[in-house]
């Protein structure tokens, strides 16, 4: 009798260990294919690492600030940059690790090779399976003019792994990937100029996130210019379209990742291809690539395979966050997409008490509300990338101001700038 599996997954990133989770909790018979570390970009190259790193400079920031709160530091304080990418890497390895440990004791056949896919016939490496989930994630994008070298012009794969901090970087790109590294290394006192071809930073967030970001950026020193573009890079004179040259170090090229989509597969806005039972989700499949996003293309296409209805949530309505110290967090409408319909609620973060125990005021929570709902929320705070959770969640549910106004809001905390917001703001 031929061995055919409910469900063959290419990629166990994000998307693809979500949908492995799903199928084994419904005892599908699974097969998964991923020629790497499990994790995906995510766990190995993206979210965790960067977020390991960013907070040993925080902690540095943190330490150099000390007295202020009344702790007195004796000796000279430095970065040590090998032993903070190696906590990162022991930090990846054991999440890797404890995944595939969990994966394999619940069953799941993990095949670690290059998969071939035969979309007609329903086969991956001549394995047979009713469903097929691609999910083959993205790499970084790689200008024309500035080939990564893995030297001194390098992608967000190539910056997790440097030997030693450099002198100076500029980094082309101003989205999240961006403006995390440039307060990575400008808290390590590295110099940073940032550069944008758009008229502003982080050009599809809220105005306010925009300028707020950028004043951050300007009192830690870090050198950001607008409307250019990079040209060329060499003898560590890195020239501009405007013919401004910076002398730097090391180049970083941070400007968006490129969908790695398997050959002959078209992938629909539904998270079906042109192939029937061939579906793609994650990064393949996403505008706004991000993990939550391909969690929940996972969970949208197994309600699919299941015969269950699925919604695919709006871009605008799934949080991005800009990490470091404070966070950024954005959902719904910007205010730049409003009319005078819309009431917009502002509470500088300073008003909250927790914020001067925790020698923490700069920053705001920015609610957009229509009709006794709100419609958009974006803030700079510590703990913003909860906050905007929960905003979420209210939004999703239609939770009406009213009914947030009668809330119990702990105290002292962030959170309770929300209900401070919309009652003040």
């Amino acid at each position: 009798m031929e061995n055919i599996y409910d469900l063959i997954i290419i990629g166990l990133g994000p998307a693809g260990m979500r949908a492995a989770e799903i199928a084994l909790s419904n005892n599908l018979k699974v097969l998964a294919f991923e020629k790497e570390t499990i994790g995906g970009c995510c766990l190995n190259r993206g979210c965790v690492p960067t977020k390991a790193i960013l907070h040993s400079a925080e902690i540095f920031e943190e330490m150099k600030k000390a007295s202020i709160t009344g702790i007195k530091t004796e000796g000279e304080i430095k970065p040590e940059i090998s032993s903070i990418i190696k906590r990162k890497n022991d930090i990846v390895q054991k999440l890797a690790k404890a995944a595939e440990n969990a994966f394999i004791k619940k069953g799941l056949e993990i095949i670690k090779e290059n998969a071939s896919v035969d979309y007609k016939n329903l086969s991956v490496n001549g394995k047979k399976a009713k469903n097929i989930i691609i999910s083959t994630g993205s790499e970084p994008y790689e200008l024309s003019n500035l080939k990564f070298n893995k030297k001194d012009i390098l992608s967000s794969d190539d910056i997790l792994n440097l030997e030693n901090l450099p002198k100076s970087i500029a980094i082309i790109g101003s989205g999240a990937i961006g403006i995390e590294w440039a307060r990575i290394f400008s808290s390590f006192d590295v110099n940073v100029t940032l550069i944008e071809k758009e008229n502003s930073i982080l050009p599809n967030f809220d105005i306010d996130i925009q300028k707020r970001i950028l004043r951050i950026l300007k009192m830690k020193k870090v050198k950001v210019l607008t409307g250019v573009c990079a040209q060329s890079y060499e003898n560590k004179i890195l020239t501009l379209d405007n013919n401004e040259k910076i002398e730097t170090d090391i180049v970083l090229v941070a400007v968006g990742r490129k969908r790695i989509i398997p050959c002959n597969l078209t992938v629909n806005p539904d998270l079906t291809t042109n192939y029937d039972n061939i579906y793609a989700i994650g990064d393949i499949a996403a505008k706004k690539m991000l993990a939550h996003t391909a969690s929940m293309h996972a969970n949208c296409i197994m309600n699919k395979i299941a015969g269950k209805e699925y919604q695919i949530t709006k871009d605008n309505l799934i949080p991005s966050v800009v990490y470091g110290s404070p966070e950024a967090a954005s959902i719904g409408l910007i205010e730049q997409e409003t009319d005078e319909s819309y009431k917009i609620h502002n509470l500088p973060v300073s008003y909250l008490s927790k914020s001067w125990c925790d020698n923490k005021t700069d920053g705001f929570i920015k609610i957009i509300t229509k009709d006794n709902l709100i419609k958009g929320a974006h803030i700079i705070s510590p703990e913003a990338s909860s906050l905007i959770c929960a905003i979420q969640i209210m939004m999703n549910t239609n939770y009406s101001i009213n009914k947030i106004k009668e809330t119990v809001f702990a105290h002292p905390t962030y959170s309770e700038g929300i209900y401070e917001a919309l009652k003040n703001g």
